[in-house]
């Protein structure tokens, strides 16, 4: 039996990773914090470590002690109104663990890192219109520049065999950001920012993780994937494919346009700061949101792993919002 280290384990793809990887006869360590809410991590048969990423000498000493077979680092932070905190989590972590690993001479066979799309940026900065491995990055976001510093970081090391996932935005039960606009066009307001329609890419939480333990346990190394259902959506047609899923027939439709949404993200976050909390609606997001296109080649994922998403974005959102209703987030 194959021992595997999850990172951010209790998080919400990280619990579906956990499960998944049980399911699959892998010997599961869970590294949490102490502060961490296990209520999605209930099985026996994890193993929970707590791990300072910190500390790369309590590192070295807990995978001494384990050597694992496999490590997905899926912990990571995604928002903050630090710049530094995000460089500090998503990259000086990842390094801090690479770095013990090596120190440590306790390698393991595949070392995969859950990056984001994010560390690439919009596809309207490629030539094509099309995310691709060839293209060049071009960041909109903090939290997309400290992804990309870890993947570049993690490249360089040519003692790790590495696999990196980028997957576009990821929904599914458990799930609090998108389940906003799920939760706004239930009373009755659909918002689309701009009076473009943004070109959208999703990949529901259970493909996600079968593509991230497939590849794990796939025997290719240094390679690199943007995951996302295969499908292109306007904001449009996502909002429309809520409703439905609400089971919503009307809904007010309000178009606000960019140097509003800007203007009132600055609002957000600067009284975010006075209040202590940061705020969904932030100038991180409203970069985001002034993006033409999230469109990402996924090609290599159907070559190397015949990856077929079992979800399209109605079905996932439907049961997506079927559980959100069972657990009283919708009313």
């Amino acid at each position: 039996m194959q021992k595997i280290l999850i990172t951010g384990a209790s998080g919400f793809v990280g619990g579906f990773l956990v499960n998944d990887a049980i399911n699959r006869g892998l010997e599961v360590y869970a590294a949490v914090r102490k502060s961490s809410n296990l209520q999605n991590l209930k099985d026996d048969r994890i193993n929970f470590i707590f791990i300072d990423f910190e500390d790369k000498e309590s590192l070295k000493e807990i995978f001494f002690k384990n050597n694992f077979d496999l490590i997905i680092h899926n912990a990571g932070l995604t928002k903050t109104p630090i710049k530094e905190q995000y460089f500090n989590v998503n990259a000086t972590y990842l390094e801090n663990m690479v770095e013990a690993l090596i120190e440590s001479n306790t390698i393991p066979s595949k070392f995969t890192f859950i990056s984001s799309l994010a560390a690439y940026g919009p596809a309207e900065y490629t030539t094509n219109g099309l995310l691709t491995e060839d293209s060049e990055p071009h960041p909109v976001t903090n939290y997309g520049r400290s992804k990309l510093q870890a993947e570049r970081y993690l490249k360089s090391k040519s003692e790790i065999n590495y696999t990196i996932i980028r997957p576009t935005a990821v929904y599914g039960p458990r799930e609090k950001d998108l389940f906003k606009v799920y939760d706004l066009i239930n009373k009755g307001i659909e918002l689309t920012v701009g009076f473009t329609d943004q070109k959208l890419t999703f990949i529901y939480v259970k493909d996600l993780v079968r593509v991230i333990l497939d590849s794990t346990l796939d025997s290719r190394k240094n390679v690199a994937y943007f995951v996302s259902d295969l499908e292109i959506y306007s904001s449009t047609l996502y909002n429309e494919l809520i409703r439905k899923a609400l089971g919503r027939k009307r809904s007010f439709k309000l178009r606000l346009p960019i140097p509003l949404v800007k203007i009132l993200g600055f609002i957000a976050e600067k009284a975010g700061k006075l209040t202590g909390s940061y705020p969904a609606l932030n100038i991180e997001k409203v970069n985001e949101l002034e993006a033409k296109s999230w469109n990402c080649d996924s090609k290599n994922l159907i070559e190397d792993l015949n990856f077929k998403p079992t979800y399209k974005l109605s079905d996932g959102l439907e049961e997506s919002i079927a559980w959100y209703r069972k657990h009283n987030w919708l009313k």
